[in-house]
């Protein structure tokens, strides 16, 4: 009887471990959009693929929080983290065509609920060679970054070099 009781607890405690972890897993779009035509040149909207391999950058560093949605985000009922890339500026050359930068705002939203907010700003004088090279660096130090502040969420957080 012993040996039932143990066995339902160690259960027990595993359905309650996976029902939280569930709760706790962001869902993020697979694309994080421009806030508009200004942010990007066409050059850089058509080349870097930087706003589409961030979002699977997360998933792959993030232990299993979070989840990159391809479809119909804005149905997504759990936790959401709303991204949108508001300013960014690169050229190839690496150091002899100045400084670089990438800036985003995200909002950690349930249902109508904002949960938390920041923006996250990385930039580096180097940089590589190509441009798409260089934002996509930039990017996954703002994924670090997000990930790191989805552990303790907060209001108008500034992250990277933003704070």
């Amino acid at each position: 009887m012993k040996i039932i009781k143990s066995l339902f607890g160690v259960v027990l405690i595993g359905l309650v471990t996976i029902s939280a972890r569930a709760e706790d897993v962001v869902h993020v779009s697979s694309l994080i959009p421009y806030e508009n035509g200004e942010v990007a040149n066409e050059n850089v909207r058509k080349e870097c693929d930087w706003n589409t391999t961030m979002p699977r950058y997360m998933a792959e560093e993030s232990d299993e929080r979070v989840k990159v949605e391809a479809q119909n985000f804005d149905k997504v009922t759990g936790k959401k983290l709303v991204l949108v890339a508001t300013n960014l500026h690169t050229l190839g050359g690496g150091p002899w065509t100045g400084p670089k930068w990438l800036v985003l705002e995200g909002k950690l939203m349930q249902g109508n609920q904002l949960l938390g907010n920041f923006e996250v700003r990385r930039q580096t004088i180097g940089g590589s060679y190509r441009a798409c090279s260089t934002l996509e660096s930039l990017s996954e130090e703002i994924a670090d970054d997000i990930l790191e502040w989805l552990k303790a969420p907060g209001l108008n957080a500034k992250l990277g070099d933003a704070g």
